[in-house]
C-alpha cells in the first residue's frame, strides 16, 4: 500500500450492509484518514455541496476518492454524475469515481467511461487487494 493516505473517502450505496462492508475494508487498508458514507446520490451530493458552500475548500478538505452505486432510489448513480460533473467538479479537481455496481451491461460501463473523472468500474465487492493495487497514480489524470 501507498504511503500516502487520502484524507477522506465518500462511499454511496443504498445498502447500508455494503456501506458497513466497504467501511470496515477502507478503515482496514488506512488508505484514507475518513470513510463518509451517503444512503443514496442526494445525500452524497449535498454533502458535496455543504464542502463548497462553507468557503473553506482546499485539495485536502474534500474526499479524493467516491464509490458510487448506480442503482439506488432517490438519486441514482447516473443522476450523481450528472450533477457532479456540472456543479461539484469544478470545485473537487482531484476527485476521482469509482463505479461500484453489479452490472455487467456493456452500455453502463461506456457510459460511465464519459466522465474524466470515472477511474474504474468495479462489478465486484470491494477487497483489500483491490485497494493494495489502487496506487496514487490511478488517482491522477493521464
Amino acid at each position: 500500500m501507498h504511503a500516502e493516505r487520502l484524507k477522506g473517502i465518500l462511499c454511496i450505496n443504498d445498502n447500508e450492509l455494503t456501506l458497513f462492508i466497504q467501511n470496515r475494508i477502507l478503515n482496514k487498508s488506512s488508505i484514507s484518514e475518513e470513510v463518509i458514507t451517503a444512503l443514496d446520490g442526494k445525500i452524497g451530493l449535498d454533502y458535496c455541496k455543504n464542502l463548497i458552500s462553507e468557503n473553506t475548500l482546499t485539495s485536502n478538505s474534500y474526499p479524493w476518492l467516491i464509490f458510487l452505486d448506480l442503482h439506488m432510489p432517490v438519486m441514482d448513480g447516473w443522476e450523481f454524475l450528472h450533477h457532479f460533473s456540472a456543479d461539484i467538479w469544478p470545485h473537487f479537481k482531484n476527485a476521482r469515481i469509482i463505479i461500484t455496481s453489479n452490472s455487467v451491461n456493456e452500455a453502463d460501463y461506456e457510459r460511465a467511461k464519459q466522465y474524466p473523472f470515472v477511474i474504474d468500474f468495479l462489478t465486484t465487492s470491494l477487497s483489500t487487494e483491490y485497494l493494495q493495487n489502487l496506487s496514487m497514480s490511478n488517482l491522477s489524470y493521464s
